[in-house]
């Protein structure tokens, strides 16, 4: 029982401390009169569309990448 009291107590007591007030200020407004520059696009991307196949033999592409060697 006394693990559980030490461990509640100070939940307890956090939970029934008063807070601090909240600063509802408001920020200041963006200034719009400033410089308006277009963000750079993007890079391009190629997309290739590509069917569905059964795996290869892979010690074919190997040699193929390689350069011929058997």
């Amino acid at each position: 029982m006394k693990p559980l009291v030490t461990a509640v107590f100070p939940l307890l007591a956090a939970a029934c401390a008063p807070l601090p007030p909240l600063d509802l200020s408001v920020p200041a407004a963006a200034d719009a009169a400033g410089p308006v520059s277009i963000a750079p696009s993007g890079p391009s991307v190629d997309y290739t569309p590509r069917q569905v196949a059964e795996p290869a033999d892979w010690t074919t592409l190997n040699s193929r990448q390689i350069g011929g060697v058997e």
